[in-house]
């Protein structure tokens, strides 16, 4: 078992090229250490997906305004208004992200939190970010994914035409939502915010939340259950866990595992 158990499951629903495409991207993303490299990584996941967009953006909740984005195919001078008049603040996708969703309708996310935040202090700025996003075409098609963790946020968002059916796209990016996601922080922040697991630990973090035991993970991998249990301490070692269920429970808050 060299790969991640969720790409495994994804590329069951994909096609043989695209199975293909999955195993390197996320092989790409394992290996990035560079702001470009990440760039690049996203360009391709645009031009492979048939993206209009993608956009990824990590930093402190406390200090949105501050976070670093890195892009493919989004319009600049949008990004240049976006962050000059701090529109993360009341943007809806990074609030509903924030609040706790981890995948999500772009439209209907807008939709959903529009009401609430106009009630609230940031109220004009809310109204500005809405005519200005209509005015550049940002209320369309597309989803969002991210992750709060310890204070910091990872986020991930794809624009999509209105004609163009994006389950294929949602469905490569949720599997390579945990690599993408370690990739982003390992690239743009100075303390990462995934634990540096191997390939082979990701997979029994994954068994573990699947509920195998000891001799099923060892007759998975190939491996004896003495060295399960071995990889297993490195694993608790470097989540800080206390317990399997602690474990389990790190996975998913990280971003590491995926419900």
């Amino acid at each position: 078992m060299t790969r991640s158990l969720i790409v495994d499951e994804a590329s069951n629903e994909l096609c043989a090229s695209d199975r293909l495409q999955l195993f390197v991207r996320g092989e790409e993303l394992l290996s990035l250490s560079s702001r470009s490299g990440l760039a690049d990584c996203l360009e391709s996941l645009r031009a492979w997906l048939d993206l209009s967009e993608i956009v990824v953006a990590t930093g402190m909740i406390d200090t949105l305004p501050d976070a670093h984005v890195i892009g493919s195919g989004y319009d600049p001078k949008w990004m240049e208004l976006y962050l000059r008049e701090q529109f993360v603040l009341v943007d809806p996708i990074v609030r509903a992200i924030v609040n706790g969703q981890r995948f999500l309708s772009r439209s209907r996310a807008i939709a959903e939190n529009n009401a609430v935040a106009r009630m609230g202090r940031r109220r004009h700025m809310l109204e500005r970010f809405l005519e200005a996003a209509q005015d550049h075409g940002r209320l369309g098609y597309g989803f969002a994914s991210g992750v709060v963790f310890n204070g910091r946020i990872a986020l991930c968002s794809v624009i999509t035409s209105r004609d163009q059916g994006d389950q294929r796209a949602q469905l490569a990016l949720r599997a390579l939502r945990p690599m993408l996601y370690q990739a982003m922080m390992r690239v743009s922040l100075s303390a990462p915010v995934f634990p540096h697991l191997s390939q082979r630990e990701v997979a029994m973090l994954e068994c573990l939340a699947s509920g195998y035991g000891d001799i099923q993970i060892a007759d998975a991998m190939s491996i004896s259950a003495s060295t399960v249990r071995f990889h297993l301490g490195n694993v608790f070692e470097k989540l800080g866990a206390r317990n399997r269920c602690h474990a389990v429970a790190i996975g998913f808050q990280s971003g590491l595992l995926q419900r």
